[in-house]
C-alpha cells in the first residue's frame, strides 16, 4: 500500500487525449467530465439522461468555452451488443484513438433482503453495473489499442465489495467489476499499452450514497468535486505503469494504492 500524489494543476495534463465517461450526467460523471475538459481532453459524455447530459455540457462550456465535448445518449440497461458496436463505429468516424475509458455509470435502487430481490431488479442491476462495462470495453478495444497508453478505470464501492447483508445484485456487480478489471490488467500486462484499474471513491455525496445510507450526516460526506484531480491522474500519463491496482480516495492529499 502506498500514497498517490495528485497533480496540483490539471491544465494540459490530458491534452490531445480522447476520454469517454459513462454516467456523465450524474454527480461523479459531471465532475470527471469537467476535470477532463479542464485538463484539455476531448471528452465523450455517455448517459441515458439526455437533458442531464445537455445541462452538464452547458455547465462545462460556461467555464471552459474551448472544451471539446461530444454527447452520446445510451441506456445501458437496454443496450444490446450491436448498440455498443454502433457506438464504437461512430467514435471511429471522429476519433482515431481512445485514450481513456471511465466506467462510472451505476444502478442501485435500494438495499433489500435476498428474498425480496426480484429477477427483474437483479438482471437490470447486473446489466448496467457489470455487463455494460464488459460490452463497452470489448466494443471499444480496437480504439483503445490504437492509443500509445490507454487507461480503463472501473468504479467500485468500498461498502458493496464487503459482501454485506442486503447489498444483493449491487454488491455482486461491484465484486464482479473489480474481478474484470484485474483480469484485463493481467491480460494486457505484456503489451504495456493498456492498463486497467479500480477506483473506490469512498463516502461521496451522491444519490446512490443517500439510498444506501439515508441517515448519514451530509457534512460527513466527501464533495464530488474533490475527486476531480484523481480522475485526471488515473486517466492520464501520471498513472502510467500502474495496472491491476485499486485506488482508494480518502481526501485530496490521501489516495491509497493497493495491488
Amino acid at each position: 500500500m502506498s500514497s498517490v500524489v495528485l497533480p496540483a494543476d490539471m491544465s494540459g495534463l490530458l491534452q490531445n487525449k480522447v476520454i469517454l465517461i459513462t454516467g456523465a450526467a450524474g454527480a461523479l460523471g459531471r465532475v470527471a467530465a469537467q476535470a477532463c475538459a479542464e485538463a484539455e481532453a476531448s471528452v465523450v459524455m455517455l448517459d441515458k439522461d439526455v437533458p442531464g447530459l445537455e445541462h452538464a455540457r452547458d455547465d462545462i462550456l460556461a467555464q471552459h468555452p474551448q472544451a471539446s465535448l461530444a454527447l452520446f445518449p445510451l441506456d445501458l440497461a437496454g443496450a444490446m451488443p450491436e448498440h455498443y458496436q454502433q457506438l464504437a463505429e461512430t467514435l471511429a468516424e471522429h476519433y482515431a484513438v481512445l485514450d481513456g475509458l471511465l466506467h462510472n455509470a451505476v444502478h442501485m435502487e435500494y438495499l433489500e433482503p435476498f428474498a425480496c430481490q426480484t429477477p427483474e431488479r437483479w438482471f437490470h442491476t447486473l446489466q448496467v453495473n457489470l455487463n455494460a462495462p464488459f460490452l463497452l470495453t470489448k466494443a471499444l478495444l480496437p480504439l483503445l489499442q490504437n492509443s500509445e497508453e490507454a487507461s480503463v478505470v472501473f468504479t467500485s464501492d468500498s461498502s458493496a465489495r464487503e459482501s454485506r447483508a442486503y447489498w444483493g445484485a449491487y454488491g455482486v456487480s461491484k465484486v464482479g467489476v473489480e474481478a474484470l478489471a484485474k483480469i484485463l490488467a493481467s491480460e494486457w500486462e505484456a503489451g504495456g499499452r493498456l492498463r486497467a484499474n479500480v477506483l473506490l471513491p469512498g463516502p461521496v455525496r451522491t444519490p446512490i450514497r443517500y439510498r444506501a445510507f439515508p441517515g448519514e450526516n451530509e457534512k460527513d460526506l466527501t464533495a464530488p468535486q474533490s475527486l476531480a484531480k484523481l480522475y485526471v491522474y488515473l486517466l492520464g500519463s501520471a498513472s502510467r505503469g500502474w495496472s491491476g491496482q485499486t485506488f482508494t480516495f480518502q481526501d485530496e492529499k490521501h489516495v491509497l494504492r493497493t495491488g
